[in-house]
């Protein structure tokens, strides 16, 4: 006998909605599922009106979930939209090392945070099927977490085996394709785990770029420790501490920010821990308390902003 559920006046609402939610956006039942917190087959018989259970609980999950998409969508209205991508010098910069690094070669790219290491690899990697990055975490530091991260970033998937049975799948997949592999936070890779990055180099000629912080460079210093096959691998190794004179030019630019008072009180911003970073995030802040004023963004709404975020500037 066919079910024909109640037609109570939030349940044909959430019902056509979540139709035509479905359909503007290409969602199936499953990733439904995930974003509503009712399984797939219930929410597809809800949705068709054939639903036997109780239909009352399905339709407040899915208003939830229409009204989280609401919330969501003012909030991205709302806040100040941080540009995409804008050209620096380190940016220039680094790209021309992972250009180098293309060719075949070694090199370490060492910084702070924040001057926008790790969104030019990722710009870089975009631009060449032949360029993959992957991204380091203390759970990856060994040689075979190690070679998992690189083989999911290379698209080989979820790789299982001995760490030798996963270097040969890496080398078979990267071998003859002029490569590039950017290792990011490689501070976290144990001596062993670089030592096998270093071993790949060799045996297919694929380029290696390792981006970390300062602790790879204490890692690598040493011709004498275990890493000193690495070390004579390197064949450019670029330590930047800070932001590049015109990177926060740059990043003025980008953001519109023209006032010189203000640009002199970022600038200080700018040369604390967390260089660019740190600016991006102060005024974001202060954007958003000068939209919600409705007012222009003012130097004392980046001060608040700072002090919001516990920003160590003297005399702040």
């Amino acid at each position: 006998m066919e079910v024909v559920a109640d037609n109570s006046p939030t349940e044909v609402e959430a019902r056509n909605w979540v139709n035509l939610h479905k359909t503007e956006t290409g969602h199936s039942w499953s990733e439904l599922s995930g974003l509503t917190n009712v399984p797939g087959s219930t929410l597809s018989l809800f949705a068709s009106g054939k639903y036997a259970g109780r239909n009352e609980p399905v339709a407040e999950k899915v208003m939830a979930y229409r009204d989280r998409l609401a919330v969501q969508a003012e909030i991205a209205t709302d806040s100040p939209q941080v540009p995409d991508w804008y050209d620096t010098p380190t940016a220039a910069r680094l790209t021309k090392m992972l250009r180098w690094a293309q060719s075949g070669k070694m090199v370490l790219i060492v910084s702070t945070p924040g001057v926008g290491k790790t969104k030019t690899a990722l710009r870089f990697a975009a631009k060449d099927p032949n360029v993959w990055l992957a991204t380091m975490a203390p759970s990856a530091a060994g040689v075979a977490t190690m070679a998992i991260e690189v083989g999911a970033a290379i698209g080989l998937g979820e790789i299982k085996g001995s760490p030798q049975m996963l270097s040969r799948q890496i080398k078979a997949r990267v071998q003859g394709r002029s490569g590039l592999i950017i290792v990011d936070e490689a501070q976290e890779l144990t001596d062993k785990a670089l030592n096998e990055l270093r071993g790949l180099h060799d045996a297919v000629g694929v380029g290696v770029a390792l981006l970390g912080n300062e602790k790879v460079v204490g890692q690598l210093d040493s011709r004498k420790s275990a890493l000193a096959q690495v070390s004579s691998r390197i064949s450019l190794p670029v330590v930047q501490n800070g932001p590049l004179a015109g990177d926060l030019d740059a990043l003025f630019a980008a953001w519109g920010i023209v006032d010189e008072r203000q640009r002199a009180f970022l600038t200080r911003v700018g040369n604390l821990p967390g260089a660019l970073r740190e600016v991006t995030m102060t005024i974001e802040v202060a954007l958003m308390t000068a939209f919600g004023l409705d007012e222009a963004l003012t130097l004392e709404h980046l001060r608040n902003a700072a002090r919001q975020r516990n920003v160590r500037l003297p005399g702040l």
